[in-house]
Formats: C-alpha cells, structure tokens, sequence
C-alpha cells in the first residue's frame, strides 16, 4: 500500500510487483483490521488456509445476537 495513504472503504492504492498485474475492476482482498465492525455486517465467515476454504464459523449476527 501507499505509505501516504491507507486503506479505505472504496479505493486503496495499492503498490509492488503484485499490484502491476492487476487490471481495473479486479478485486484486491484485504484481511479485515477490525473483526466487530466485519462480523456485524455478515452471518457467517469463510476460514481459509492457503488456497482452499477449509470451513465457515457463524458470527454473532449469524447466531441472531446483537450488542449494542
């Protein structure tokens, strides 16, 4: 990423030689930073090792909680 900018919801610089074979429209993905803020917009996550997904955990609003 570009050391003068972070990562944002929309739009993320992103550098090196990984970056260079990326076309417009591909998607980069990013391991979420903050796992509440993820886990109260989806029911379910995807564990993956590797390449492959190896299982799927439900979050708390998958199990029908809510915090707040």
């Amino acid at each position: 990423m570009n050391p003068l900018e972070g990562a944002g919801e929309v739009q993320t610089p992103v550098l090196g030689d990984a970056a260079r074979g990326l076309r417009l429209g591909q998607h980069v993905w990013f391991r979420h930073a903050k796992a509440g803020e993820l886990c109260e917009r989806v029911n379910s996550l995807y564990l993956v090792s590797g390449t492959k997904i190896v299982d799927q955990a439900l979050t708390y609003r998958g199990e029908g909680r809510a915090f707040l």
